[in-house]
């Protein structure tokens, strides 16, 4: 785990980083971009999920920079589920487990905060990076949807994954204890 990742509210101020990060191809491609992204509909997604029960957005912050974002949406306070997406919009900090860190202290909050049962994805099959970080967390993959996701033109399926809170805990590591996940 990375000593100098830390999770933060989202804020306004960052609607431009995550407006540029929106535009570039993989960010945007990866996430499945469904309109045209706009800095009014930037500034709207983050004020409503500061004020929505059902997301938890988090600014992925690195030495005090904000270089992308993790959220839990369609919390379901009935079941305990949440749903898991996460970018690293900064090219340069893409691979370098700063997005593995992020995920894990989301996931942390998610069980610990938010008193989670079960926290799932869904993820391109062809985007290898993420489905080995997703299983090194501990996700297990439920199932493919085929066909579910438009990417560069074509149809993609996904892994839908999914990880439970004791799977989770067993994946713990106290943070500074120098093992990487």
């Amino acid at each position: 785990m990375r000593e100098d990742v830390q999770l933060a509210p989202l804020k306004v101020e960052q609607a431009g980083d995550i407006l540029r990060w929106m535009n570039g191809p993989e960010v945007y491609h990866n996430v499945g971009v469904r309109r045209e992204p706009s800095f009014e509909a930037t500034i709207e997604w983050i004020r409503k999920s500061s004020n929505d029960e059902s997301i938890s957005a988090s600014a992925v912050m690195l030495g005090g920079r904000h270089v992308g974002n993790v959220v839990l949406d369609r919390i379901d306070h009935y079941l305990l589920s949440a749903r898991l997406s996460v970018y690293i919009g900064e090219t340069a900090e893409r691979r370098s487990g700063v997005g593995t860190t992020a995920v894990f202290l989301k996931l942390a909050e998610g069980f610990d905060q938010l008193a989670l049962h079960k926290v799932w994805l869904v993820v391109r099959c062809g985007n290898s990076d993420a489905v080995a970080c997703y299983a090194r967390l501990g996700f297990q993959t439920e199932g493919v949807l085929r066909d579910e996701f438009w990417h560069n033109g074509l149809r993609e399926s996904v892994y839908y994954m999914g990880l439970l809170r004791d799977e989770f805990a067993r994946y713990r590591v106290p943070r500074g204890a120098g093992t990487t996940i």
